[in-house]
């Protein structure tokens, strides 16, 4: 498996069966995992695929520790905002073109103050945002 040509079912299976070399699995290859999922099963059981397959990657790295449940939930809402804005889009480079601000890895500043999103509670579990609110995901 090629990490630059991988197509997305390629992507999955690999990530899945944590075989996705671990310093190629960064911010991009988080967005495209919430794409593929959102769009393939919806926010409820998308979101649920999203953390469990971060959590079992990390935990299958050596680096479970790494995993921030505030975190995913806020990113999977943009993604999801966004996939709601171009449902059809494809493949995942048009989609994340179309979308520049999923590139920025400071947008959840935007919604959380920095000790916030640094805090053991927000890694552990789900923290409303303090800053402004997200864009609307899961009740």
């Amino acid at each position: 498996m090629n990490p630059e040509t991988a197509g997305d079912d390629e992507f999955l299976a690999a990530v899945e069966a944590a075989q996705w070399p671990g310093e190629r699995f960064g911010h991009r290859e988080h967005v495209r995992l919430a794409w593929l999922y959102l769009r393939r099963h919806g926010p409820e059981a998308g979101y649920e695929r999203i953390r469990g397959t971060i959590q079992r990657y990390a935990t299958a790295l050596g680096a479970a520790g790494k995993y921030h449940e505030t975190v995913t939930r806020a990113w999977s809402a943009h993604v999801y905002r966004a996939l709601q804005e171009t449902p059809e889009l494809e493949p995942f480079n048009a989609f994340q073109q179309a979308h520049p601000g999923l590139r920025d890895g400071k947008l959840l500043e935007r919604h959380y103050r920095k000790e916030t999103l640094e805090g053991e509670t927000a890694r552990r579990e789900w923290v409303a945002p303090d800053v402004s609110p997200l864009p609307g995901f899961l009740t």
